[in-house]
């Protein structure tokens, strides 16, 4: 199956989020919880914004916490929970700080749409500790409408367990994507807000551009009377045949032996050294790697298999202020450098200026560790 471009989806993501605000926002300063719900024709776009919203009141009532005061008391946490379940209920969005969100979410949601399998393989292998738990999976079931068959039979795994690990299900998604839904009707719903063709969205080569010109059609020929045959000419008397010389055959002596038979003694050479190969692999196989190295990209690996999804929208938003080419073109650049030390050097010189890092530490220390760990291990 083609891989999606990434520069195609984005574009189209950035493009669909300004639509749906142009249209609600003529009219309204902010959007509210319940108008959130129905915003996009896809149901899915608007619960991939409302779960960011979550995870953004979660940080709210982390940021309450502090060194000096008593948390755990029961009556500060009662007071807090009902703090912040009334400021949920007040949702109050504007178009400015909407509008990421929408894109980011449509992204997302193209993406688990058109390539679920790489979808699930990125979301399993970021989760903490390299296990899904059953409050992670309930999580996301919560917030998600598309390919439910692939969650379920996650589900069906964890049955009553609390947690399993992450090699226990990686291996089942493949299976569970016979079930996954049709794309054609969330791509229609797209469509009705803004035209979307799916050939477009993925990766093609240059060759597929080229087509054969069309033959232009010959005009017919109108049919001409058969010609008029001349007489005969008067016989010419025969000359003898003179039989021609026949060259001697010319023996080419190979320098060297037939195909034939060099490729019978290559194979004879390998299968001669079978039994050494055999007793190699019998050999006692070093112990076996813990799991969280078999499942981290290892050194040598592209920048892009060290940066999980939800990282890689981080990075677009903030290291290069949602510009997906930009970002795209950094880690290809990136991946050209012969060591760290030349690709330190070319972040330091060109992106952390050119897109101000210094207001995104913790991004900029986010990605330039992941940069490190792709040339050091």
């Amino acid at each position: 199956m083609p891989k999606l471009d990434v520069t195609a989806v984005e574009n189209y993501a950035k493009a669909y989020a300004s639509q749906l605000c142009r249209q609600y926002f003529s009219e309204k300063n902010r959007i509210n919880g319940d108008d959130l719900l129905r915003l996009s024709s896809v149901p899915q776009v608007n619960l991939f914004v409302l779960r960011d919203l979550y995870e953004a009141w979660k940080e709210t009532a982390s940021a309450f916490r502090s060194p000096y005061f008593d948390f755990e008391q029961e009556e500060v946490k009662t007071s807090l929970q009902t703090f912040l379940n009334t400021v949920s209920k007040y949702i109050s969005v504007q178009r400015k700080d909407l509008e990421p969100l929408l894109t980011k979410a449509t992204h997302e949601t193209l993406e688990l749409l058109l390539q679920p399998e790489s979808y699930f393989d990125g979301w399993l292998r970021e989760q903490p500790d390299f296990r899904l738990t059953s409050a992670a999976l309930k999580h996301f079931q919560k917030y998600n409408r598309i390919h439910k068959s692939i969650v379920a039979g996650l589900s069906a795994r964890l049955a009553d367990r609390d947690a399993v690990y992450i090699n226990e299900v990686l291996a089942l998604v493949p299976g569970l994507l016979a079930q996954a839904d049709a794309p054609q009707e969330t791509l229609s719903a797209f469509s009705a807000t803004l035209p979307l063709e799916e050939s477009s969205l993925y990766q093609g080569n240059f060759f597929d551009q080229i087509v054969p010109e069309p033959v232009a059609e010959q005009p017919l020929v109108a049919a001409t009377p058969e010609p008029v045959v001349p007489a005969p000419a008067p016989p010419v008397a025969a000359q003898p045949v003179v039989p021609r010389a026949v060259p001697e055959p010319v023996v080419i002596t190979p320098a060297k032996q037939s195909v034939r038979e060099e490729s019978t003694a290559v194979h004879q050479q390998y299968a001669s050294a079978g039994a050494t190969l055999n007793d190699s692999l019998r050999k006692e196989k070093p112990a076996a790697e813990s799991l969280a190295s078999q499942l981290r990209p290892k050194n040598g690996d592209s920048i892009h298999s060290f940066i999980s999804l939800n990282r890689k929208f981080i990075f677009i938003n903030q290291l290069f202020q949602g510009d997906a080419t930009a970002y795209h073109h950094a880690v290809d650049e990136l991946e050209k450098c012969q060591a760290f030390d030349q690709a330190k050097d070319l972040m330091n010189r060109t992106y952390s200026t050119k897109y101000n890092w210094r207001n995104v530490v913790d991004e900029a220390d986010d990605f330039y560790e992941i940069v490190r760990r792709r040339f050091n291990g």
